[in-house]
């Protein structure tokens, strides 16, 4: 746990590839739907391509890969044998060593759960500079989904926090389809409300609620925002939300 990236699926493995077969046909929904939607805001048509389609095809991919900003010592250890060598005679021979262990609670950011999300958040915004009245609503579909998402999660042993997968995407969507009405500007309005209020709701302001918990009750645990437990949410709610709105209006 002391390197820096950490590798872990935000599901079962064989979950994942069900995960990632479900979701391309989606995928390639909203990515045709994110194209246009950058077009309209003023970015050219390679430059709209390429964000729409790599940054969330990486979010997915990338989801396995963690970076570790923090370590919690949670003050109890945990015996670990390790196999050490002692020389007799000038001949090396094994020993199995026991050593204690600090348990420890790690908080990392997720790349394609958090670190991404962010990014192609940060892209919409600013291609809705030309619109200001717009920040408004992207303000109020991010509290909304924020409070909404920080009620519905709750802080599981050994997971992290969890949020249920479809209520970040629905509430975002039917917070854009109620605040904007021109469809291409309510689809960034939804995917950034889904994306940064399920980050904001369930992951930083949950985590901080309940971080006491892992620490003081359930013990060691990988904390990764926007990784497992919300990574599906936040993740759906790029895909969803897009899609529901332009259906929708």
């Amino acid at each position: 746990m002391s390197k820096r990236l950490i590798i872990s699926f935000p599901a079962h493995p064989f979950m994942f590839w069900i995960y990632l077969f479900i979701t391309i046909p989606l995928f390639l929904l909203a990515q045709e739907v994110l194209t246009k939607t950058f077009i309209n805001l003023g970015f050219s048509r390679n430059i709209a391509l390429f964000i729409a389609g790599n940054l969330f095809f990486l979010s997915l991919i990338l989801s396995i890969f963690n970076l570790k900003v923090k370590e919690i010592g949670t003050r109890t250890y945990r015996v670990v044998f390790e196999k050490q060598y002692i020389s007799f005679y000038g001949f090396p021979f094994p020993v199995i060593m026991p050593r204690f262990v600090e348990n420890k609670i790690v908080i990392a950011l997720n790349i394609g759960g958090c670190i991404i999300p962010i990014i192609m958040s940060s892209i919409l915004l600013i291609g809705l500079r030309m619109y200001p009245a717009t920040y408004i609503a992207v303000a109020s579909g991010i509290l909304v989904t924020c409070v909404v998402t920080y009620y519905s999660s709750r802080a599981i042993p050994g997971l992290g926090i969890a949020v249920p997968s479809l209520i970040p995407p629905l509430i975002a969507s039917l917070s854009a389809i109620i605040l904007v009405r021109e469809i291409w500007l309510a689809i960034p309005v939804a995917y950034v409300s889904g994306s940064l209020g399920s980050l904001i709701g369930a992951d930083v302001l949950r985590l901080k609620k309940d971080l006491y918990k892992f620490v003081n009750i359930y013990g060691p645990a990988l904390l990764s925002i926007g990784g497992a437990g919300t990574f599906d949410g936040i993740y759906l709610s790029g895909i969803l939300a897009v899609l529901l709105v332009y259906i929708t209006l």
